[in-house]
């Protein structure tokens, strides 16, 4: 998975997370990522409109989104 995110914030891509939080709460985030810091990923939250760290461990599934011309975006996958 770490290859994984290091290629998406290589390219940078916007992604979709999947992402499960200290108490096993499964949640869906999209994120433009920004750094990796040790085993921690600095991302920029789309939704929330803030900074927000996830620990790589905890990634469940990342996917790549698609923007299209006109402004929507498409899911890759």
């Amino acid at each position: 998975m770490k290859d994984e995110l290091l290629r998406d914030m290589r390219l940078g891509r916007l992604v979709e997370l999947m992402y499960a939080d200290r108490h096993g709460v499964i949640s869906k985030r999209r994120v433009k990522l920004l750094r990796l810091q040790g085993e921690r990923i600095i991302a920029w939250d789309v939704r929330k409109r803030a900074r927000r760290t996830f620990y790589v461990e905890r990634v469940l599934a990342c996917l790549p989104i698609m923007e299209r011309a006109y402004g929507k975006e498409e899911e890759i996958g």
